[in-house]
């Protein structure tokens, strides 16, 4: 017998029934007909358990009819469950099915502030990070960098980097933004600061920096994101 608290042999059935004919609506209106109790159980069941199942349109199909009706309750664990497949690769951001979601999510600031925390910082392409940001109608330029700002990943930064270039003119921005990198407190936010020291000329930053950038790698960072990964020496 199970001994995974998120598990009900009863429940689970039901669920598995459901899934089987691929009657999304029915599993919402089933789960929505439980306790709170059980319909906490339900939810942790469909993601922890059929998520990592389902092939990608119908994991992105059953995500967007649960939260499309109740965003609040789903919308985290699901996102959590999405980004483990994505982690090992077995689902893709571009994949069938997420385009109708992100559509959905778009018109909900808080929905989309959630799907970027959680699935930014576990995508390993740059590209891919744009794409959902435009996909999300991120605009460029500061409302990019408020998301990007905090997530430690060498592909993240690349985005940020880029994103900076919008607003180039504001070397007050640019200080602050570096600042804010430095006393983020890890190596990658420290070493990117002082690229941006060197990039933009930030003279007014003060600190200790060990990121020694070589005049032909300034050159080359903008278009080639192993160049950018190579100045950044982790």
């Amino acid at each position: 017998m199970s001994t995974d608290k998120h598990y009900n042999p009863a429940i689970y059935q039901r669920l598995q029934t459901l899934v089987a004919q691929r009657d999304w609506q029915g599993v919402f209106v089933y789960i929505d007909s439980l306790s709170n109790a059980q319909f906490r159980t339900a939810g942790y069941i469909v993601a922890e358990r059929f998520i990592p199942q389902l092939d990608e349109a119908d994991a992105w199909a059953i995500t967007q009819e649960l939260t499309s009706n109740n965003s609040k309750a789903f919308l985290v664990t699901m996102m959590k469950a999405i980004s483990l497949r994505l982690q090992e690769g077995s689902l893709h951001l571009r994949g069938n099915g997420s385009r109708s979601f992100l559509a959905q999510v778009q018109g909900n600031e808080e929905d989309k502030k959630k799907v970027i925390a959680t699935l930014v910082p576990v995508l390993k392409e740059p590209d891919d990070i744009s794409w959902l940001l435009r996909k999300l109608a991120v605009e460029e330029g500061r409302p990019r960098i408020a998301h990007l700002i905090n997530v430690q990943t060498l592909a993240a930064s690349y985005v940020l980097f880029h994103t900076l270039h919008h607003i180039d003119h504001d070397t007050a921005m640019l200080t602050r933004t570096a600042l804010y990198l430095m006393r983020r407190g890890d190596a990658l936010g420290f070493n990117l600061a002082s690229l941006l020291k060197a990039y933009y000329g930030l003279d007014e930053l003060k600190g200790t920096f060990s990121l020694r950038i070589q005049p032909y790698q300034l050159a080359r960072l903008s278009a080639d994101y192993r160049a950018f990964c190579q100045a950044m020496n982790l």
